[in-house]
């Protein structure tokens, strides 16, 4: 069952990667705000009344179409957006006057019909400018598709993979374009009805995200040119298909051609040079495959999706030789230059390795320490190396619990708080701080949206930056970042248990033991239990004999985050009472507050953490849990990371340029 859903997966890939037969006919629409105005102007309501008509002034918040030159507005007109037959994709025409003013929070919604194709891209090109310039003013656009069948049946979602800020001004407006994947997104199911109820109308809608007020002057989004096409190839067949199927004098000849699609495909996707044996055998599958397809490319696929449900491609695989015989042998032995480019890319990129790695690998210099050294700085500097950020971040703090979180409603801040520790990973890691500013910092990574939540002034726009931070906003570091605080509360309150069990296992690397199975709860009907503090119910708890041994170590550690709500705010008081957010350790050690907690850590903690990071990172390097034959590596991984300063972007090189990743 696992290899048919991995091999269908590989043929869904391959199915959106390659084409068949002539290149489809696009179905595009084009909304030119000139001709928009026009028809609306010609325009007069039945009953005479004053629509259509134009409005000597310029619209402020409203949406309308506005001609720049002459100042008049007109309201746009509601109808339906028909396909262009004789429309070409990526036309360039000249610059309007005449715009469509989109306000702040307001939006644009087309009526497509329903003549949009069911798969392949939909290209949403959009030229627009900004009406005003205040940089402290941010406006982007999104893209929203819904359906409304009948009364009763409706849906809306947000296509869009991000917003898009327009930053260019209206006198020299910008291109904004998106790419919608159409059999990703939801669809009106009633589209190919011939009947006219229920509706068979899909709806595009471009809405304005914007932090800018109101007001005489208010930034607006002007757009002019809207174009919307599917299915979108920049080019036929595209570079997706031609990287698969190149081109060859021996195409005409199946046999021939197979063989060398296969030699292609399998050394990329296995990483590793291939033999005429390997490459036998699925070519006897070809054979089979081939009666009961119309073209080569289509019965290829089969195959190929075969080749990505293989273990080569699914595992990162390590190659035996004759030479290593004895158990001495194989545990010494290095992996191979191949396998370790595909572990340095399945590390840093979550991907296989490029055309680079695998040459360097080929000519055996990928292991020469400054070559290495190199490549790790340029795979890191590439963009496919935000996966590392976000995967290891995600495992290393377990934030796959925010999916559970339901007391957050606010939908942009659920979004900052999650990307918030992934971007502070990656401005650590992109400067080579030093590890110990996960602990605190003088900094914050914060967008508007988060820094307003932070009581941050001065902070605008829905983009990640570094902002410097005093010790009164109480932040710094991820210990007090609002999705680790948040996802260990209980949707009312904090949670000293949760948030003392996720520091010491996340942070400390020192997880307590499971409960034992006749841990008593706390009783909450107890009138004499509710009229006690937080930290006094815990107190209570953690007398009971069955639960001191595990409570001790493990609540001061919570309790010293008690000044941070459940959505993370800071604060002074608890109904009406002062926070008490001091506790001592099993050692006796005193934790006052975070600030307590956090000078502890730096102070008398420091080799813990280092280690705990080492050996959370080099298990994810590896993909393995690490083992107690592998503590002595670890050891020694860690004594040199804390003589280069703790260093991130060290650590990361220490650890590919180890015996740990290196052997097998």
């Amino acid at each position: 069952m696992q290899f048919e859903t991995y091999r269908d997966l590989g043929l869904k890939a391959l199915k959106r990667a390659t084409v068949s037969g002539e290149r489809p006919q696009a179905v595009t629409y084009i909304i030119s705000m000139q001709e928009e105005m026009e028809k609306a102007a010609s325009k007069k309501d039945d009953k005479g009344s004053e629509k259509g008509k134009k409005n000597p002034r310029k619209p402020k918040n409203q949406q309308q179409l506005y001609n720049r030159e002459t100042d008049e507005s007109i309201p746009f007109p509601a109808g339906k957006s028909m396909p262009r037959p004789d429309a070409a994709a990526g036309t360039t025409p000249a610059v309007s006057p005449v715009v469509l003013v989109l306000p702040r929070s307001n939006e644009l919604k087309l009526d497509l019909d329903r003549f949009l194709p069911d798969d392949g891209i939909m290209r949403v090109r959009i030229r627009a400018g900004r009406s005003t310039m205040n940089p402290d003013e941010y406006a982007s656009l999104r893209l929203i598709f819904s359906a409304h069948t009948s009364n009763n049946a409706n849906f809306s979602q947000v296509i869009s993979e991000r917003d898009i800020p327009v930053t260019a001004s209206a006198d020299a407006p910008q291109f904004i374009h998106f790419d919608i994947p159409l059999s990703d997104i939801q669809r009106n199911p009633f589209r190919k009805l011939t009947t006219t109820f229920p509706r068979r109308d899909e709806f595009l809608h471009i809405h304005n995200v914007s932090n800018a007020p109101g007001g005489e002057e208010p930034l607006q989004v002007l757009i002019d040119y809207i174009e919307i096409s599917a299915p979108f190839y920049e080019q036929w067949p595209p570079k997706s298909h031609t990287d698969i199927f190149m081109e060859s004098a021996n195409k005409a000849d199946e046999q021939v051609y197979g063989r060398e699609v296969l030699n292609r495909f399998l050394k990329r996707v296995w990483r590793r040079p291939v033999t005429s044996q390997e490459v036998d055998q699925f070519m006897d599958l070809f054979a089979k495959y081939r009666p009961g397809f119309t073209t080569f490319e289509d019965a290829m696929v089969e195959v190929l999706a075969t080749a990505l449900a293989t273990p080569e491609f699914l595992y990162l695989t390590q190659r035996v030789t004759t030479a290593e015989t004895t158990d001495v042998a194989k545990s010494a032995a290095r992996i191979s230059e191949l396998e370790l480019a595909s572990r340095l890319a399945v590390f840093l990129w979550s991907s296989i390795p490029d055309d680079e790695l695998l040459k360097l690998a080929e000519q055996g210099k990928l292991r020469e320490p400054e070559v290495l050294a190199t490549q790790v700085k340029r795979m890191l500097a590439d963009s496919r190396s935000r996966r590392f950020s976000q995967n290891f971040v995600e495992q290393w703090l377990g934030l796959d619990r925010m999916s559970s979180v339901t007391h957050i409603t606010d939908n942009s801040l659920r979004e900052a708080m999650q990307e918030e520790p992934i971007a502070f990973f990656e401005e650590v890691l992109k400067q080579n701080h030093c590890i110990m500013d996960f602990i605190h910092s003088d900094y914050a990574v914060v967008n508007e949206r988060l820094a307003a939540h932070y009581r941050i002034p001065k902070v605008y726009g829905p983009h990640f930056r570094t902002v410097a931070i005093t010790p009164q906003t109480n932040r710094g570091g991820i210990l007090t970042g609002a999705a680790i605080l948040a996802m260990n509360s209980d949707g009312k309150d904090s949670h000293p248990l949760k948030r003392g069990v996720w520091m010491l296992k996340r942070i400390l690397h020192d997880p307590p033991p499971p409960p034992p199975p006749n841990v008593p709860e706390v009783d909450l009907t107890n009138p004499e239990i509710l009229k006690m503090t937080l930290k006094e119910r815990i107190v209570d708890h953690r007398n009971k004999a069955a639960c001191l041994s595990c409570h001790s170590r493990i609540d001061p550690w919570g309790i010293a985050f008690e000044n941070y709500d459940a959505l993370g705010v800071y604060r002074t008081q608890i109904n009406n009472k002062p926070v008490d957010a001091t506790s001592d350790l099993f050692n006796r050690q005193t934790l006052a507050g975070m600030d307590g907690l956090k000078r502890y850590l730096l102070t008398d903690r420091q080799d813990q953490f280092a280690r705990a990071m080492v050996h959370k990172l080099a298990s994810y390097a590896l993909g393995r849990p690490l083992t107690f034959g592998d503590r002595a590596d670890i050891d020694r991984l860690t004594v040199q990371f804390r003589r280069r300063d703790d260093g991130l972007g060290d650590l990361i090189q220490l650890i590919v340029s180890s015996n740990l990743f290196n052997l097998r």
